[in-house]
C-alpha cells in the first residue's frame, strides 16, 4: 500500500490551486469548477462541491452547490470557504475549473500525495466570427439584436468593445437579451387596444427595480428598429446611483429625450401615461408583487415579471401542516416548494384581475437559477369566469393569504377578506438575503 507524503502534498497542492483559484475568482471568463474530497464535507456523506457563476439582477455571484443545496455568494466569502476546505485535514483528490474562453485546468492527487496539474489553453477564434456574437454553432442563429445595427447599443451596455466585438464574459447575457427580445417581440402581437385617450403617444414602457436597465435599453431599441414603433422608456429604483447610470446610458444612445428615470419605490411612483408594457426582472421578494401589482393599478396592457428570491410566504408555511410536512420539515425543499406556490398565486391572482397569465421558462437554467417568467396580457374584466374560485381552493388547501393578495384586496376584496397586515412597510423594507440588494 503506498503511503501517502503529507509533506508533499500540501505545498503542492497550495501552488496548483493558486493558478485555478486565479482563473476562478480574478477570470472575467470563468465558467465552473468542481472539487472531489476523499471524506464527507456535508450534507450527509458527500464529497463534492460545484462552483459556478449566476447572474442575480445586476450582480454576479458564485453559487456553491453540495448535495443538491446551492448557496449564492459574493467573491470573497467564496474564497474563504474554499480554502478553508482545502486547508483542512481532508484530502482533495480531484478538482477542476473551466472558461468561456476554452482555459482549463485540472488537478489530480496520486495515492501517494503527488499533486498532478494538467492545463489546456484556449484556441484562439479570429475577431470577425465573434463580431455582434456570432460564435462557433450559435452562428446560424436567429438571434434579435442581428436584426438591426445594434453595434452602438451593445458598445454602450458594455456587451461589446468598442471595436463591436462581442466580450467573451458577456455572451450569457447577451443569449438572455436575445431571448427576452423573442419574448417581447410575441407580446406585442397580443397587446390589447389602447384606451382612446392613449392614441398617438408612444408605447410606454416601465421598467420596475430597472438596475442598469440592460433588457429595457434593448427592449427599446429593438421595438423602434424593427416594429417602427416610438417607445418611451420609464425605469424605477430605489438606488440614486444605479439612475444616474441609466440616464448617462440613455444620453450614450441619444435616447435621453424618450426616457425617464426615477429614483423611487415602486409603489408610490406616478407615471405620466398608462403603461403599455409593465417589466420586472429579477426584484427582490415582494418588490416582484410591488411590480405586479403597479401594472395591475396603472391599467397596463402587458406584465412580463421575472421573479427574484421569494421568503415572505415561505414563513407563512406551518411546518406542521398536514399533509405537507415531509416536505416543509426540509429546508430546501421548503424553499422551492414556497417559490413554485408563490409564483402560482400570482399568475392566479392576475387571471382574478382580468389578465391571461402563463408562467414560462425565461432563460436556459445554466444562465441565471431565476429562470421562470409570468407573462400577462389584460384580456378581460377583472373577477370573470372560474378564476376567484379556483384562486380561493388554492389559498384555503394551504392556509396562506400571500402578500400580493393583500396588496390587491382593494380592487378585489375576495382576494383577501381577512387581511389585516400592513403590507407597505414590508415592501419598503424588501431586501434579497442571498444577494443583498434592496429593491
Amino acid at each position: 500500500m503506498p503511503v501517502f507524503n503529507q509533506e508533499q502534498y500540501r505545498p503542492a497542492l497550495h501552488a496548483a490551486l493558486k493558478e485555478m483559484s486565479t482563473l476562478i475568482f480574478d477570470s472575467p471568463d470563468f465558467s465552473t469548477a468542481s472539487f472531489r474530497f476523499a471524506e464527507p464535507i456535508g450534507p450527509g456523506e458527500n464529497r463534492e462541491l460545484g462552483l459556478h457563476l449566476v447572474q442575480i439582477g445586476d450582480d454576479t455571484l458564485w453559487q456553491s452547490t453540495r448535495a443538491g443545496n446551492a448557496e449564492n455568494r459574493g467573491r470573497g466569502t467564496t474564497k474563504k470557504t474554499l480554502w478553508e476546505l482545502i486547508n483542512s485535514s481532508n484530502i482533495l483528490l480531484e478538482a477542476h475549473a473551466s472558461a468561456a474562453d476554452g482555459t482549463a485546468i485540472h488537478l489530480r492527487t496520486t495515492r501517494k500525495g503527488h499533486v498532478l496539474l494538467d492545463r489546456v489553453r484556449p484556441q484562439k477564434t479570429p475577431a470577425a466570427e465573434i463580431k455582434n456574437g456570432d460564435t462557433g454553432h450559435d452562428h446560424q442563429k436567429n438571434y434579435p439584436l442581428r436584426r438591426f445595427d445594434s453595434e452602438k447599443l451593445l458598445i454602450a451596455l458594455g456587451f461589446a468593445s468598442h471595436e463591436g466585438t462581442l466580450k467573451p464574459t458577456m455572451q450569457a447575457k447577451y443569449r438572455q437579451v436575445n431571448e427576452f427580445l423573442r419574448i417581447v417581440d410575441a407580446v406585442l402581437d397580443e397587446l390589447p387596444p389602447r384606451r382612446s385617450r392613449e392614441n398617438g403617444k408612444p408605447l410606454c414602457l416601465v421598467d420596475c427595480g430597472c438596475g442598469k436597465a440592460y433588457l429595457s435599453f434593448a427592449a427599446k431599441a429593438y421595438i423602434e428598429a424593427i416594429r417602427n414603433i416610438p417607445v418611451h422608456l420609464v425605469g424605477i429604483n430605489r438606488k440614486a446611483d444605479v439612475i444616474a447610470f441609466c440616464r448617462r446610458t440613455a444620453e450614450t444612445l441619444e435616447m435621453a429625450d424618450s426616457c425617464t428615470f426615477a429614483a423611487s419605490d415602486i409603489a408610490s411612483y406616478k407615471p405620466a401615461q398608462n403603461p403599455d408594457i409593465v417589466l420586472s426582472l429579477h426584484a427582490c421578494d415582494t418588490a416582484t408583487d410591488d411590480a405586479l401589482a403597479f401594472g395591475v393599478e396603472q391599467n397596463a396592457r402587458a406584465i412580463l415579471c421575472a421573479p427574484c428570491c421569494q421568503h415572505e410566504l415561505q414563513k407563512a408555511l406551518s411546518a406542521q401542516m398536514r399533509p405537507h410536512r415531509a416536505i416543509l420539515r426540509n429546508g430546501i425543499l421548503r424553499e422551492r416548494l414556497a417559490d413554485i406556490l408563490t409564483d402560482s398565486f400570482r399568475a392566479q391572482i392576475l387571471r382574478v384581475l382580468g389578465f391571461r397569465a402563463t408562467v414560462v421558462e425565461f432563460v436556459d437554467s445554466e444562465a441565471t437559477a431565476r429562470n421562470i417568467l409570468i407573462r400577462a396580457a389584460r384580456v378581460s374584466r377583472p373577477g370573470t369566469g372560474t378564476a376567484l374560485s379556483d384562486y380561493e381552493d388554492l389559498r384555503e388547501a394551504w392556509g396562506v393569504t400571500p402578500y400580493l393578495a393583500k396588496r390587491l384586496a382593494h380592487l378585489e376584496p375576495a382576494l383577501a377578506p381577512d387581511a389585516n397586515a400592513d403590507t407597505g412597510e414590508t415592501a419598503k423594507n424588501a431586501r434579497c438575503p442571498s444577494c443583498s440588494s434592496p429593491r
